[in-house]
């Protein structure tokens, strides 16, 4: 389940050695060094923090949604537009943000399929983790991350916790 996992939240672009490659490491995340750190993890909270930690260069990370919001545009060649802002030039709130964003992947992509942004919690920081994922796939990415109770949930839907730009 967990190469599943990673190929999908990867948009299925990595090569066979290497999502073989990367699969290895998070199954191997007790013995990760870089992990050491955490104190009696589960094993759902190795996993947790190994996705985070070896997907890095698919994930747009930031305690602001404007940052968050740049990282996500580079991920595109066309970039997105510029982060949304009130009449009074206060920007979005990160739910009306996700709001605002959601269509906008939805155009997105190979054949129309669209994107759709994933947040993936982390139990180190106060940072944003979000994941742009197929939106036909986004569904299945929930289902596994479910099973293996790990804590990933659609941006248009989310829990967990970020600071507005002000």
């Amino acid at each position: 389940m967990i190469r599943e996992l990673v190929d999908l939240l990867t948009c299925r672009e990595l090569e066979p050695e290497e999502l073989q490659s990367l699969v290895a490491e998070i199954d191997g995340a007790a013995e990760d060094p870089d992990l050491a750190w955490i104190e009696d993890p589960s094993p759902e909270e190795l996993i947790q923090n190994a996705l985070v930690f070896k997907l890095m260069e698919h994930i747009a990370v930031g305690d602001k949604i404007d940052e968050v919001h740049e990282q996500i545009s580079d991920f595109f060649a066309e970039p997105l537009p510029e982060f949304p802002r009130r009449g009074d030039g206060r920007g979005f709130l990160p739910d009306e943000y996700f709001a605002w964003l959601d269509p906008l992947l939805a155009e997105r992509g190979v054949d129309g399929g669209g994107y759709e942004l994933l947040l993936l919690e982390d139990t180190f920081s106060d940072n944003l983790h979000a994941l742009l994922v197929w939106r036909k796939d986004a569904g299945r990415v929930l289902e596994i991350a479910a099973e293996l109770a790990l804590r990933i949930e659609r941006s248009t839907q989310r829990s967990l916790g970020l600071r507005p730009v002000m």
